[in-house]
């Protein structure tokens, strides 16, 4: 397993069920079964393909029947009563919010969601905190040479402002201090690189280069907040 996936498996905790969303080759849902997980799994895939691998996994692992295999889009099959714990992992952040969104009863509190988003973070983190779900607790883990965040979401019923850097890189205290200086650098290089592409065009919004700007001043700030906090 993966960086990446492992630090996914460490976030759940036992419990009455968890679904794995977009499992594909099922590894997440294979390992909490090897290691005694005590609720249902379920492993749940779009697609024929996938879940065919996921099957052949669990199955060369001799824990098939541990195993509730879904072709969903989404949490379109499963019975809120069989679970607490939602993953969704390497997909879009927009397209986790979709899932999300058309799965009404996860708001909730008895459900607990741990979101791994490959792209568009920020919009998964703009949804959640303007939906009701507190993020109570964030992961990064480093896999070939790329940094992959992960949220933990649980509804409360109150939406919550976040700053932009919250946004687009997590609460700092929540992850990795080390790993979480270094997507707050590589972001910072990015609006560089964009700032930089702008200032060079014709016709550019000015509002935008202000915006970019207003966003490196905060980033600038909460790495000095983050140095200052080293040891």
């Amino acid at each position: 397993m993966d960086a990446r996936l492992d630090a996914i498996y460490r976030l759940i905790r036992p419990g009455r069920g968890v679904i794995d969303v977009g499992t594909d080759h099922a590894a997440l849902p294979v390992r909490l079964a090897l290691e005694g997980y005590p609720g249902r799994i379920f492993a749940s895939d779009l697609r024929v393909g996938p879940l065919a691998a996921a099957k052949r996994t669990a199955a060369q692992a001799g824990v098939s029947e541990r195993i509730d295999f879904l072709l969903a889009d989404g949490l379109a099959l499963c019975e809120p009563s069989s679970v607490d714990t939602i993953v969704i992992a390497g997909m879009g952040g927009d397209t986790i919010c979709g899932i999300l969104d058309r799965a009404e009863w996860c708001m909730s509190p008895a459900y607990r969601l741990i979101l791994q988003p490959m792209t568009k973070a920020e919009v998964l983190r703009y949804w959640l905190s303007n939906n009701g779900f507190a993020i109570g607790d964030e992961a990064l883990a480093e896999d070939a040479g790329t940094v992959y965040q992960i949220i933990v979401a649980v509804f409360c019923g109150v939406n919550e402002k976040l700053s932009d850097a919250e946004l687009f890189l997590g609460k700092a205290g929540l992850a990795d201090p080390a790993l979480y200086r270094r997507i707050v650098g590589e972001e910072l290089s990015r609006i560089e690189r964009r700032l930089e592409g702008l200032r060079a065009a014709k016709d550019v919004d000015p509002g935008l280069i202000r915006e970019l700007e207003r966003r490196r001043t905060e980033l600038n700030a909460l790495r000095r907040e983050e140095n200052d906090d080293c040891p």
